[in-house]
């Protein structure tokens, strides 16, 4: 752990060791665990294997006020920074100045949309460099299914029969979804869930029409009250017919049934079939988050 400190009030510490940082982050995320979901599902994931998305050590950074944390941040190179819900946006100019003074090299940021907004303005001034908006995303959380959307298809979680297709359909997703990633990047998140299958631990489930595997979704990382759901895939020439909604529906109530409190998802604005599907199951909006990317100018 070391120390900078730009002022008598705030105080940046930057860890090392993920158990120390786990031990306080956990608690003051917890304090608004649905606009910190992500970051719990990071943190939990560090916690059981440190290079769980690179080999790289993270950036784990707490900003203190008089003992007591007002702000955290997590970045998993190489991949963009994260900045936990915060009230206090002034916070923001100080976290500029404590990264810059190190020296990081930030691809990117992303947390709720006023945080964002001022990281990403104030650090392209201060770096001399240039934003543009990669993804405006929201945040949804359900409690309960509604019984309308749960269809009569068939679902269970996909064995090993049906790996070579759902690998086929989680590369074509990522690839539609996130029109930023990299090969590298893509064959990660490939050879990870196909481990999931090698382990006979699938977290992928399939709806099925007439036998036939036609859409799917992933129980994904845990909050302490909520599970993610991630991976929602159909294939182009069997969309519009419900398929994603039942898949997403039949998976929600899974994990409600596990004794989860309520599931959460994030979804990209940008596409407006996705959000009203997810409002029929019974999703309903919480906070809205957006993605930067910075390049030279």
């Amino acid at each position: 752990m070391n120390n900078i400190t730009l002022n008598t009030n705030m105080k940046a510490l930057f860890y090392e060791d993920i158990n120390k940082f786990y031990d306080l982050a956990f608690p003051f995320l917890l304090n608004h665990e649905i606009e910190n979901g992500l970051l719990l599902v990071i943190l939990n994931s560090l916690k059981r294997n440190i290079h769980r998305y690179g080999e790289d050590q993270p950036l784990l950074l707490t900003l203190t006020k008089r003992n007591n944390i007002k702000l955290i941040t997590i970045r998993t190179p190489p991949y963009d920074l994260l900045i936990s819900y915060t009230d206090e946006l002034d916070i923001i100019e100080i976290l500029v100045e404590y990264l810059f003074k190190r020296k990081e090299k930030l691809p990117g940021v992303l947390g709720f949309k006023e945080a964002a907004d001022k990281f990403a303005r104030l650090w392209c001034k201060k770096s001399n460099l240039d934003s543009y908006l990669l993804r405006n995303e929201r945040v949804f959380k359900l409690e309960e299914v509604s019984e309308d959307t749960l269809g009569i298809n068939k679902f269970h979680v996909a064995t090993k029969e049906y790996e070579k297709i759902v690998l086929k359909w989680a590369r074509e997703m990522l690839k539609e979804a996130l029109s930023d990633i990299t090969k590298k990047e893509l064959d990660r998140n490939i050879n990870n869930f196909k481990e999931e299958f090698e382990s006979n631990n699938s977290q992928i489930f399939l709806l099925f029409d007439d036998n036939e595997p036609v859409s799917m979704a992933r129980k994904a990382g845990k909050s302490p009250n909520g599970n993610a759901i991630n991976l929602v895939y159909t294939p182009p020439s069997l969309r519009r017919r419900g398929y994603a909604t039942e898949c997403v529906a039949k998976l929600s109530k899974v994990l409600l049934e596990e004794g989860n409190n309520y599931c959460f998802l994030f979804t990209d604005l940008s596409n407006p079939t996705s959000n009203s599907i997810y409002q029929k199951i019974g999703y309903r909006p919480v906070i809205d988050e957006n993605h930067y990317k910075f390049k030279t100018k």
